[in-house]
């Protein structure tokens, strides 16, 4: 068992697969960049009152033990644990979740979490959420959100004996299934493309949305190559299919270059495209189609 900061240093070294912390609360241990990720295999495991620092590691905090996470932090926290920071965090229990910057969080039980910055959440059980600032939240089963700011919430998957609660600071009210409810009081749902866009951070400018498509070797994808589409960079594609439907043809785009790469697993490139805002139809909470790219598409890093 693990209780200091040169017990750590020397485990690492030594090349264990598996370390278990047990420390002082007062001994805020540092889990050095690189240590306990996904490419060495190395599981970290906090508990009692531990407390530790993480930039990229992998680290599941149980009992009562504290984890002060980095964007690129992968935490799993049970029992009473919390977490600080961002990365993604996976959080049951009793657990405590203060999520910041781009964290993207998944909460069920009775865990309790607090987000800012552009933080985003999927709750279910009896989760309870404190989201302020530009935060979003996906609430589900027995779940409670309050909204803050500009926070945003679509209310999905209803438990059957009660639902979601939606506290804003006007009004305390039921959540409503395919709802999305806004701390102003607004409601509306992702069929709009306004909503669709703010929901996940859509830049649009001017009423041009940037949206992303993952595209193979030869700026296409197997069902867009078929249809004479090619994504190059500096060309505006057209869909030749085009239908104002939930089904049917179109360009079909998603919100980040993450998602992008989801949809389409094998791809190569990814690409950022402009479309109009008036034009675009969400068919998913992932996934738009419109009917032509207006602003060239332009390659994104990977």
């Amino acid at each position: 068992m693990i209780s200091s900061q040169q017990e750590l240093e020397d485990a690492l070294a030594a090349g264990s697969q598996v370390l278990e912390v047990d420390s002082p609360a007062a001994a805020e241990l540092q889990l050095p960049r690189g240590a306990g990720s996904m490419f060495n295999s190395i599981t970290v495991h906090l508990r009692g009152s531990s407390r530790m620092a993480i930039s990229d590691a992998m680290v599941m905090a149980h009992d009562e033990s504290t984890v002060i996470s980095g964007p690129d932090g992968v935490v799993t926290a049970d029992g009473s644990a919390t977490v600080l920071g961002s990365g993604v965090v996976n959080a049951s229990g009793r657990a405590h979740v203060v999520a910041g910057g781009s964290a993207s969080v998944t909460a069920w039980g009775h865990a309790q979490l607090e987000l800012s910055g552009a933080a985003s959440a999927r709750v279910s059980g009896e989760a309870s959420v404190l989201a302020g600032e530009d935060s979003r939240v996906w609430a589900g089963g027995l779940s409670q959100v309050e909204l803050r700011q500009d926070a945003m919430c679509l209310v999905s998957g209803l438990a059957p004996d009660g639902g979601v609660r939606i506290v804003t600071p006007d009004a305390v009210a039921p959540g409503q299934e395919g709802q999305v409810y806004r701390a102003g009081g607004g409601v509306s749902t992702l069929a709009d493309p306004a909503t669709w866009c703010q929901m996940f951070h859509v830049a649009v400018d001017n009423g041009v949305a940037t949206v992303f498509k993952a595209v193979d070797t030869f700026w296409t994808t197997a069902w867009a190559v078929r249809q004479g589409i090619f994504y190059r960079p500096g060309s505006l594609p057209v869909a030749p299919d085009w239908e104002d439907a939930d089904t049917g043809g179109g360009l079909h785009f998603s919100p980040t270059p993450f998602q992008a790469r989801q949809v389409v697993r094998s791809c190569t490139h990814v690409v950022a495209c402009g479309v109009r805002i008036d034009e675009m139809r969400p068919l998913t909470d992932e996934v738009c189609k419109a009917p032509r790219v207006v602003r060239a598409c332009e390659k994104v890093d990977e």
